[in-house]
């Protein structure tokens, strides 16, 4: 015996009447308990190996002016009345500058994933933060 399936009865309900300009506002809480410490790491790496770019490209064009200003001849200049020596290596001076630079930013990257380990104990213990998010839109005619 086959069975059939039941038909939805549909109720008349009658339509509300509703302004034509008053928003309408939608709200969804969500709470957020967890950082995944991988993805937390491949983005600090990316993240401030950018702005290590960033600041070489920067160092590089206010080298690149001061040079071109005769500050670094000047400043060699005024040291040699002094009779000490003072050079101004281009490439030995970025070379520090990028070493330094790399070494900062894994060491950034560990500060962040430990403080993300340390975000992930304290939601633990809190329960998380609670976030509501709100769209208001108005509805046309």
């Amino acid at each position: 015996m086959a069975t059939q399936p039941q038909q939805a009865t549909a109720q008349a309900t009658m339509p509300r009447a509703v302004a034509a300009d008053v928003p309408r506002e939608r709200r969804a809480r969500l709470v957020f308990r967890r950082l995944d410490p991988w993805s937390v790491l491949k983005f600090s790496l990316l993240f401030y190996f950018c702005l290590l770019l960033v600041g070489v490209l920067a160092f590089a064009v206010i080298w690149f002016v001061l040079a071109n200003m005769g500050v670094f001849e000047s400043v060699t200049s005024f040291a040699g009345q002094f009779n000490v020596g003072l050079k101004f290596p281009a490439g030995t001076i970025f070379r520090w500058y990028v070493m330094i630079g790399l070494v900062g930013v894994f060491i950034w990257t560990i500060a962040t994933v430990l403080l993300t380990l340390l975000f992930n104990l304290v939601n633990d213990i809190t329960g998380g933060i609670e976030v509501v998010l709100a769209e208001s839109e108005k509805r046309q005619r």
